[in-house]
């Protein structure tokens, strides 16, 4: 598949997976022995694996809608820049950015690597507990320095 061809994948899995929550067309999509990686060691494999994530994703957070706001592709690798904004079950607003390293073969994503920015996550939905955290960073930043 060409580069041009992978980046028309990714861009019908932001929208039809991700976006619309349309798993039934998966298999169209996404390879059998697919790889999702992401902060924290989390990781899901394989159609039933993916379908579950973005399940959880549309339960937790109702509203939520990606924004693909740039796409860098090369060989087999589509890179895509996102902005996500929704509503965590709880009402809380929430909004973040992160970039995620999709890899192709035979014309479905094989594999993905997500980076997204958690600690803005983790501000909107428990800001005590987040910036508690950042403090106990900061100090050991200081504390750790040659």
């Amino acid at each position: 598949m060409s580069v041009e061809e992978n980046k028309a994948v990714m861009q019908r899995i932001w929208k039809e997976l991700i976006n619309e929550g349309k798993t039934g067309k998966m298999n169209e999509l996404i390879a059998t022995d697919y790889a999702f990686h992401a902060p924290g060691g989390y990781e899901k494999r394989g159609i039933e694996g993916l379908r579950e994530f973005i399940g959880w994703l549309h339960t937790s957070f109702p509203e939520i809608h990606f924004t693909v706001d740039d796409v860098i592709a090369e060989g087999d690798k589509v890179v895509s820049f996102y902005s996500v904004k929704g509503t965590h079950k709880s009402n809380k607003p929430v909004n973040s950015q992160g970039v995620i390293i999709s890899r192709f073969a035979s014309g479905k994503e094989v594999e993905a690597w997500d980076i997204y920015d958690r600690f803005t996550l983790a501000l909107q939905l428990a800001p005590g507990l987040a910036k508690a955290l950042l403090r106990f960073v900061e100090k050991q930043m200081v504390t750790d320095r040659p």
